[in-house]
C-alpha cells in the first residue's frame, strides 16, 4: 500500500521553496501532501515525476506568460493499482522572484476507488492548484472524488483528428501501437504538428478519441504524459506527447519504440502495416468517425474473454476474432461464408473453458445456427472441408450430450457424400476426425453397425482401407481383433470376414518365410480364444471368423508353397498337421492340393519323429515317392552330420508293391561315403546298423547286399578302421559275433598281398614256409650282386643313321586319361550359369573327386575364383555296366543317379533314383547344341574348341590340331554348375584345387 489504512484520494504538492517537508533549506521538495501517503511512496513514485522542461521554442523567444507554456499532464499506475494523476506547469518566477520554477500536483487514487470503463473523461478533465503557499501549512484534505464536475465536454473524433491532421490510417497506426505498448514494453513517442504552447491541450483532445478506441482492459494499463521537452524513457508512461521537431532522425534512445514525428513530414518508425489492417482496426475507426459508440462491443468483448487463459485480453488477434463474431451475430452474415473455418474455431476456442457455456450463450446460439446451416448443405451433397469437421469434433468435446446424434448424422451423410464422389481425401480426413474421439467413434460406429445398409456402404470400405494400411500379418491380425472384439455385429459380418481373409491372403504372399507367417497366425489365433472367459467363447470364435481365417492361412500354405521351397524345420512347424480332422479335411481338398498336402503330410512324418520307419512314404503314388524323396536328399547330409541316421532310411527305401519293401543298400553306403566329414561317422553308422532289421537277415547277420556295399567301403576307404588297433577296438571288436564275424572277414579281405601271400603258405606248413623265405632271400641276393637283372643286360651300341625314305605320315597313338573336363553350353542366354561335365573312367576317381576351391581362366583372360557350386552325378549306366568288368568297379545297378554337393564337402542330392525312367542329361552337336541324354547308353555329343588332356597336364601346342575324346570311355560324369555367367573360349583353362583340368572336345558316341 502506498499509504495506511486511507481508501480517499490523496493529495500531493511539490516546487521550489525556502524548504519542504523533506528538507530544511530552500529548493524543490514536496511542500504539502495528505496524511495518508506514505514518506517512501512520495519519495520513490511521485518525486520522479514531479519534473518539467520549458519548450525550446518558447525559452529561444524569450516567452514571459505562465499560460502559454503547455502543461504536462501525467497518468501512472503503480505496481500496486493505484492510479497517479497529475500536472506540472511552468512558473515564470519562484519565491524569489529571480528564477522560473514549476509547480506539480498530484492526486493519488486508491486502487478500485470506484473505476469505470469512463473514468477517462474524468482524468482528462479535472482540475488542479496553480500554487501553493507552504506557510498555510503541509497538510491536504483527502477527497472522496477528484475535482472538476461530472459533465465533460463531447469531443467529435472527425473533428479532432482533423484539427491535428491525422489520417484514418495514421490513427489505426497510432491506435496499434498504444495497444501494443499498454500489452508489451515499447514506448510510444508522438511529436503533434501543433505549435509548442498547443501540446498539451491537442495531446488531451487526441487521448479523449484514444480511450474511446481502447477496450477495456487497454483503457486500465495506459500511462501517458501529454508534453515533455524530449522523448524519454519514464516508468509506467507508454504514450509521451513531446515537444516539434524533438524526435531527431537517428535517435538510438528511440530507435526500437513507436515514433510518430507528424510535424515532420509524418515520420512514422515500427509500424506493421499488416497488422493495421486488421478487422478490429478498420471497423473502431468507422464506428468512431461515423458517430458510433462501440461500448456494446467492449462490453462483449470483456464478458466473451472471461476464463480464457491469462494474458488473452491484451492480445490484438482476440479483438480482430470477436468483432467478427460481434458484427455476424448483429446481422452480417456475409462475413460467416467469407470465412467459415476461422469463424467456428474462433467460436469453440471461446467455448472450450470450464463453465463457460452460462456465461456465453449469445456464442453457443450463434455456433449452433452454423451447425444447422451446415448440416443443409450436407444434405445438398456438399463435401465439409477437414476444417469444418474438426471445429465440429471441438464443439463435441465440450457439449457432447447436446450434439452427438446430430453430429453422427452430420458424419455419415458426409462420408456418403465422399464416397459417392470418391474423394478418398475427404474420407479419410473425416475418418481420422472420428478415431482421434473415442466417445465420438463409438457413437458413431454403434450407428453405422445397427444398420446393414450404412455397414455395407460405409463400414467395410473403411475397413478395407484400414486393412491396406497394415505392413504385415501382424499387424493386420491386430485390425481384426479390435474390430472384431468391439462390435459383435463386425466378426459376424459375412462381408468383414470376407474382407479379413482376403487381405490374409495379401499379406501371406508378402512374407519371405511363409510357413512361420501361418504358424504365428495359428499361434495368434488360439490366443483370442484363449482370452475370453472360461466356459464361453470369444465373440471371433462364436463367429467362425478364427477358423475361417486358420483354414485361409493354411490352404495358402497348399497353394503357394511347394515342398521344395521348404526346408525340415519349417515342415515341422506347418500348423494343420495337428488338426483333429486332418484325414477328413485332406479328402475334401480339390486334386492338386490333396496331393501337396499327401507330400506334406509324409515329409512331416519322415523328420517329426527321431526314428521314422523305412517305410514311411508307403501308402504314396510312386511318383509323389520320389518327388518326396528328390526333397530330402538335400537336407540328409544335415541329418547325418547330426546323427540322425534312422532319417536317412526313407531316402533309399523301395517298394515296388505289395510286401515287405527294400533298401538300396549299395546307393544308401556311397551317399553316406560322400556326405561323411570322416571315417568315423561312417563307422557310428555301421555299427548303429546292427540294432536294425532292416540291415539283418532273419538268422543273423547283415543282408548280402549290405554286407556287399560294407565290403567296397572297406576296400577302397575304409581299411583303416579294420587294421587300426585303436579304431577296431572302439567300433568293430565290441560287436556281437554275427556282426563280428563279418568284420573279420573284411578285415581279411583289406589285407596287403604280401599277408594273403603268407596267410596262403602258411595252410602248406611250416617248411612250404621256411622254403618260400629261403627261395625270397637268395633271389634278392642275385638281384643285388648282379648275376640277375640289369647286369645281364649288355649296353646299347649306338646305330648308324638310317637314310630318310619317304613314308605315309601316321597319326600318333593317343594316350587317353583318366579323367577329362568339357564346357556343356548354355542354350538360355538368359540363364546366369555355367556348366562343366567331368567324366571319369572309374567310379573311384569319381568319389575322390571333391572340389573345393575352382579358379577359371574365361575369355576374358581373367581368372574368376569359385567357391560356391554345385555338383550333380550324372553317370551312364550302360557304358558303366561295360566298362566295369573289374570287381574294384563301382557297378551302378542300372540306375542313373544325380546327386548335388555343395562346394564345402556337404552333399545335397538333386534327383533320386530313376526307376525304369530317363535321367535327364544333356548334348549337343560340334556347335554346342545341347540334346537329352536317356539311360538307353547313348552318351552326350558335347563340343568345345579347347583340347588336351584331363589328367591334369596339358599336351597340346599352338600347332596341335584339338583332340576329340570318346564320352563312352568316361561313363561316370560329374557335372558341376556355378551359378553366375561367363564366357569360355578354346584358350580357357580350368584348375581344381591347384590341378589344372584343359577344356577338351567330346565326339559323338551313339
Amino acid at each position: 500500500m502506498s499509504y495506511s489504512t486511507s481508501h480517499l484520494i490523496q493529495q500531493q504538492m511539490y516546487t521550489r521553496e525556502r524548504r519542504g517537508i523533506f528538507r530544511s533549506t530552500e529548493g524543490f521538495d514536496t511542500v504539502a501532501n495528505s496524511k495518508g501517503l506514505d514518506a517512501s511512496f512520495i519519495k520513490k513514485v511521485l518525486h520522479p515525476l514531479c519534473v518539467y522542461d520549458a519548450p525550446a521554442a518558447l525559452t529561444a523567444r524569450g516567452e514571459k506568460q505562465e499560460s502559454v507554456y503547455p502543461e504536462a499532464m501525467h497518468l501512472v499506475r503503480t505496481e500496486s493499482g493505484d492510479v497517479v494523476l497529475g500536472r506540472s506547469i511552468y512558473k515564470a518566477a519562484d519565491f524569489t522572484g529571480l528564477r522560473s520554477a514549476f509547480f506539480t500536483h498530484n492526486y493519488v487514487i486508491p486502487a478500485g476507488h470506484g473505476e469505470s470503463p469512463s473514468d477517462y473523461k474524468q482524468w482528462l478533465n479535472t482540475s488542479f492548484v496553480d500554487t501553493y503557499d507552504i506557510e498555510q501549512g503541509t497538510d491536504l484534505p483527502e477527497l472522496e472524488r477528484l475535482p472538476g464536475g461530472s459533465v465533460f465536454p463531447a469531443v467529435d473524433p472527425s473533428t479532432v483528428l482533423a484539427q491535428l491532421q491525422l489520417s484514418e490510417e495514421v490513427f489505426k497506426q497510432l491506435l496499434y501501437a498504444v495497444m501494443m505498448s499498454a500489452a508489451g514494453r515499447k514506448k510510444v513517442y508522438v511529436a503533434l504538428n501543433v505549435p509548442a504552447e498547443a501540446v498539451a491541450s491537442s495531446a488531451k483532445q487526441l487521448l479523449s478519441v484514444l480511450y474511446a478506441a481502447l477496450p477495456y482492459v487497454f483503457r486500465n494499463r495506459l500511462g501517458f504524459l501529454t508534453y515533455a521537452q524530449e522523448p524519454n524513457s519514464r516508468k509506467g508512461i507508454h504514450l509521451m506527447f513531446v515537444e516539434p521537431f524533438s524526435l531527431r532522425p537517428g535517435d538510438r534512445n528511440v530507435e526500437k519504440d513507436f515514433v510518430f514525428d507528424l510535424s515532420n513530414h509524418s515520420r512514422i518508425l515500427n509500424v506493421d502495416a499488416e497488422q493495421v489492417r486488421q478487422p478490429y482496426f478498420d471497423w473502431i475507426v468507422r464506428t468512431l468517425l461515423n458517430g458510433g459508440t462501440p461500448d456494446d462491443f467492449f462490453k462483449f468483448a470483456e464478458q466473451m474473454l472471461t476464463g480464457m487463459e491469462a494474458g488473452r485480453d491484451l492480445t490484438l488477434s482476440s479483438y480482430h476474432e470477436l468483432i467478427t463474431l460481434y458484427r455476424i451475430e448483429q446481422g452480417e452474415r456475409a462475413l460467416y461464408n467469407e470465412q467459415r473455418i476461422a469463424v467456428l474455431r474462433s467460436l469453440t476456442d471461446y467455448l472450450s473453458p470450464p463453465d463457460a457455456l452460462p456465461r456465453k450463450m449469445r456464442l453457443n446460439d450463434l455456433f449452433l445456427s452454423f451447425f444447422d446451416h451446415e448440416f443443409d448443405r450436407v444434405k445438398d451433397g456438399y463435401i465439409p472441408d477437414v476444417g469444418l469437421v474438426d471445429s465440429f469434433k471441438d464443439y463435441y468435446k465440450v457439449h457432447a450430450r447436446s450434439s452427438e446424434n446430430r453430429l453422427v448424422e452430420y458424419l455419415i451423410r458426409s462420408l456418403n457424400n465422399a464416397y459417392t464422389a470418391r474423394n478418398t481425401e475427404a474420407v479419410t480426413y473425416i475418418y481420422h476426425t472420428i478415431e482421434e474421439n473415442p466417445s465420438l467413434g463409438k457413437a458413431y460406429f454403434t450407428k453405422v453397425l445397427g444398420n446393414p445398409a450404412l455397414t455395407k456402404m460405409l463400414f467395410i470400405p473403411y475397413m478395407d482401407s484400414q486393412m491396406k494400411r497394415t505392413p504385415d500379418v501382424k499387424g493386420l491380425l491386430a485390425v481384426v481383433h479390435e474390430w472384431g472384439s468391439r462390435y459383435i455385429e463386425v466378426s459376424a459380418n459375412a462381408d468383414f470376414q470376407l474382407l479379413a481373409e482376403s487381405a490374409l491372403m495379401g499379406r501371406l504372399r508378402a512374407e519371405r518365410k511363409p510357413v512361420e507367417a501361418v504358424a504365428a497366425i495359428h499361434q495368434r489365433l488360439r490366443q483370442w480364444d484363449s482370452s475370453s472367459a472360461v466356459g464361453k467363447l470369444s465373440p471371433l470364435e462364436q463367429s467362425g471368423l478364427t477358423e475361417r481365417l486358420q483354414e485361409a492361412a493354411d490352404r495358402y500354405l497348399l497353394t503357394e508353397v511347394e515342398l521344395k521351397e521348404i526346408s525340415p524345420d519349417q515342415v515341422v512347424q506347418i500348423p494343420f498337421f495337428t488338426r483333429p480332422d486332418l484325414v477328413q479335411w485332406v479328402g475334401k481338398l480339390p486334386a492338386p492340393l490333396k496331393g501337396q498336402a499327401v507330400r506334406l503330410i509324409a515329409a512331416y512324418d519322415w523328420f517329426n519323429t527321431e526314428d521314422p520307419e523305412p517305410s514311411v512314404l508307403d501308402g504314396l503314388e510312386p511318383g509323389e515317392v520320389e518327388k518326396v524323396q528328390d526333397w530330402a536328399y538335400g537336407w540328409l547330409p544335415q541329418q547325418l552330420a547330426e546323427g540322425h541316421f534312422a532319417r536317412l532310411l526313407p531316402a533309399f527305401y523301395r517298394s515296388d508293391g505289395p510286401g515287405e519293401g527294400i533298401l538300396d543298400f549299395a546307393r544308401l553306403v556311397s551317399s553316406i561315403r560322400k556326405w561323411a566329414k570322416d571315417n568315423d561317422t561312417m563307422y557310428r553308422f555301421i555299427r548303429w546298423s546292427e540294432e536294425h532289421p532292416e540291415f539283418a537277415t532273419p538268422r543273423g547277420g547283415f543282408e548280402p547286399a549290405y554286407r556287399r556295399a560294407l565290403l567296397l567301403y572297406f576296400q577302397k576307404e575304409g581299411r583303416e578302421g579294420l587294421h587300426k588297433k585303436t579304431l577296431w577296438r572302439q567300433y568293430f571288436e565290441p560287436a556281437k559275433p554275427a556282426f563280428k564275424n563279418f568284420y573279420l572277414a573284411a578285415k581279411r579281405e583289406t589285407d596287403t598281398p604280401l599277408v594273403k601271400t603268407l596267410r596262403r603258405f602258411r595252410k602248406g606248413g611250416v617248411i612250404s614256409g621256411i622254403v618260400l623265405i629261403v627261395i625270397a632271400g637268395t633271389f634278392g641276393g642275385l638281384k643285388a650282386t648282379g648275376v640277375i637283372g640289369p647286369g645281364d643286360t649288355p649296353a646299347p651300341v649306338a646305330a648308324p643313321k638310317p637314310v630318310q625314305q619317304p613314308v605315309e605320315p601316321t597319326v600318333p597313338v593317343k594316350e587317353e586319361p583318366t579323367a577329362i573336363v568339357t564346357h556343356v553350353p548354355n542354350t538360355k542366354s538368359t540363364t546366369k550359369m555355367v556348366k562343366l561335365l567331368f567324366a571319369f573312367q572309374t567310379s573311384t576317381e569319381q568319389a575322390e573327386f571333391k572340389p573345393k576351391k575352382l579358379v577359371i581362366v574365361g575369355a576374358d583372360q581373367q581368372e574368376h575364383l569359385y567357391e560356391n557350386f554345385t555338383l550333380a552325378e550324372q553317370n551312364d549306366k550302360e557304358a558303366a555296366s561295360k566298362a566295369n568288368n573289374d570287381p574294384s568297379g563301382d557297378v551302378n545297378t542300372g540306375n542313373a543317379t544325380t546327386k548335388s554337393t555343395t562346394a564345402d564337402g556337404q552333399s545335397t542330392d538333386i534327383g533320386s533314383t530313376a526307376r525304369g525312367g530317363t535321367s535327364s542329361g544333356k548334348s549337343g552337336d560340334q556347335s554346342g547344341a545341347v540334346t537329352d541324354n536317356t539311360d538307353g547308353g547313348s552318351t552326350s555329343e558335347i563340343s568345345t574348341e579347347g583340347s588336351g588332356s584331363g589328367s591334369g597336364t596339358n599336351t597340346n601346342t599352338d600347332t596341335d590340331p584339338p583332340s576329340e575324346y570318346d564320352l563312352k570311355k568316361y561313363p561316370y560324369r560329374t557335372l558341376l554348375t556355378i551359378w553366375q555367367r561367363l564366357e569360355l573360349n578354346d584358350a580357357s583353362t580350368v584348375t581344381v584345387d591347384g590341378e589344372e583340368y584343359p577344356l577338351v572336345q567330346v565326339k559323338t558316341a551313339d
